[in-house]
């Protein structure tokens, strides 16, 4: 079947709120659909694929995520009507619990050329409903300060399609017999071949979208991308001055570690805007991610070795971010502002001590000594904020900053909830947007970065740290090691 191609644009679009109402159980649910790629490029196409519970005609909004007015989306335009049928049913696979839509494709819309680059969201609309359909559009030719990624991996890792009390799974639980959710039936590979549970939005991307809107409303230059771009090289990450990952990114793939170690070691900054991040391994299968989180993943050989938490393949997260995820937050907690007199905080105007109040939520971050710490030039701590955990445990968040030795400086928030602080209505914080602004004008000034054959120096001795530490050798790599010692050392000479 040929997807119908229809679009009917927008001349002038102004900012207006899609109309996309809560249900509880996806097997009640009019629409359902999902995008054939997280991101296309202007002037290239995507085609969505669609199921309706009863045969009827469906219309496919879409908007882009921005500041436009006191709205947060914008409508661009919509389709002609599409003759919309019931698809088979999801396909699951015993063995791994994956779930996959063999749905045929519906609809497709041809990107305008001059669309810009962001987040955007199609609305599937009948008279019955409407679901989501998130997707980037991405240019990833376009150089521009700021690349920001959006984390599709982790949005995929907790999507629980069909949420029907029997049939869903994600890479956390399965539903049992009494329709409770159980870890023990969780699935090991999940797809984007399946559409997102309930309304279709990711449970993580409100506060990705709080950061998108105060950052387009501050005019930055971005460009954006997603969890698959970095993990397949697609995008070029010394084309910016700095990379942002505004979401909770849990989920992460060599190929995506392989592109931000690229970034850091040649100089590119990283500001990582929630807490948690880079925890797991995955490997990305085509349209499938697989995390076993345990040692029972068949796949034992191939580097860097099995999906399980990073730091058990001795490669911790605070090796790159300066701190890693410790645990829940129970109760939102304040943050604690640490070392005021550090540029970031004067730029905000805070002093020692000074609370944030309920800016501690979620999930947090804190330097572990028990691990790797990162290679840095200056290594900051901004905020110690006691708090509860999920057990109700005493602990201590940190928000860090630190300079690699390229001259890149890395931020990790330690906190999911730094992005609303900047973007969300009734949580905004002028201090924390304040402190913000500077860390960005700060990289994209390229203040104080190291020159050109300093950052070579730098980007080849990570390597050869890299290449030399206990998770990368084996016996067989140790000569090859040795060779790449002898190539560092004859390029510093020459340097």
């Amino acid at each position: 079947m040929r997807p119908l191609d229809g679009f009917s644009p927008i001349a002038d679009p102004v900012g207006t709120a899609p109309d996309v109402p809560d249900i509880s159980d996806d097997a009640a649910a009019p629409v359902k659909g999902f995008a054939s790629g997280t991101g296309v490029s202007p002037g290239a196409a995507i085609d969505f694929h669609i199921s309706v519970t009863r045969p009827q005609n469906v219309t496919v909004e879409i908007y882009r995520v921005g500041a436009y007015g006191d709205q947060r989306t914008a409508l661009l335009g919509a389709s002609e009507p599409v003759a919309a049928v019931t698809q088979p049913d999801p396909v699951i696979d015993d063995e791994t619990g994956l779930i996959t839509c063999p749905w045929e494709a519906s609809w497709r819309l041809n990107v305008p050329a001059d669309w810009k680059s962001g987040a955007y969201l199609a609305v599937l609309r009948t008279e019955d409903g409407a679901n989501y359909v998130p997707f980037v559009v991405r240019n990833p030719r376009r150089r521009a300060t700021w690349l920001v990624v959006v984390p599709f991996a982790c949005y995929q890792a907790y999507n629980m399609y069909p949420f029907d009390g029997a049939r869903g799974k994600n890479l956390y639980y399965g539903f049992d017999e009494s329709g409770e959710q159980s870890s023990k039936l969780r699935a090991s590979s999940v797809s984007f071949q399946r559409p997102y549970e309930l309304t279709g939005l990711p449970r993580e991307a409100e506060r990705v979208h709080d950061f998108v809107v105060w950052a387009e409303r501050q005019g930055y230059d971005l460009e954006y991308a997603t969890s698959a771009d970095l993990d397949d090289g697609r995008v070029d990450p010394l084309a910016h001055k700095g990379l942002i990952f505004p979401g909770h990114d849990e989920y992460w793939s060599a190929g995506m570690r392989k592109t931000l170690v690229k970034a850091l070691d040649s100089g590119v900054s990283a500001v990582f805007l929630q807490a948690n991040n880079v925890y797991w391994h995955i490997r990305y299968e085509g349209s499938v991610i697989t995390c076993h989180k345990s040692r029972q993943d068949p796949v034992k050989t191939k580097r860097p070795g099995q999906t399980v938490m990073w730091r058990d393949l001795r490669l911790p997260e605070q090796e790159l971010l300066g701190a890693q995820y410790v645990s829940v937050v129970k109760d939102d907690a304040a943050l604690v502002v640490a070392n005021a007199d550090h540029w970031f905080w004067q730029a905000a105007g805070a002093g020692e001590g000074e609370a944030f109040p309920n800016l501690v939520g979620g999930e947090a971050d804190s330097v572990q000594d028990q691990y790797q710490k990162a290679d840095s030039t200056e290594f900051t701590i901004l905020a110690r904020s006691p708090y509860t955990d999920g057990a109700g445990g005493d602990r201590v968040q940190h928000t860090v900053l630190h300079r690699k030795p390229s001259g890149a400086w890395v931020f990790d928030a330690g906190t999911f909830y730094w992005p609303m602080a900047l973007g969300r209505e009734g949580f905004v914080d002028p201090r924390i947007e304040a402190a913000t602004a500077a860390l960005l004008a700060r990289i994209a000034a390229g203040d104080g970065l190291a020159s050109p054959s300093a950052r070579r120096r730098a980007a080849l001795t990570a390597a050869l740290k890299r290449e030399a530490s206990p998770a990368a050798v084996s016996a067989k790599a140790k000569p090859v090691v040795k060779r790449v010692g002898r190539k560092v050392k004859h390029t510093l000479k020459r340097s």
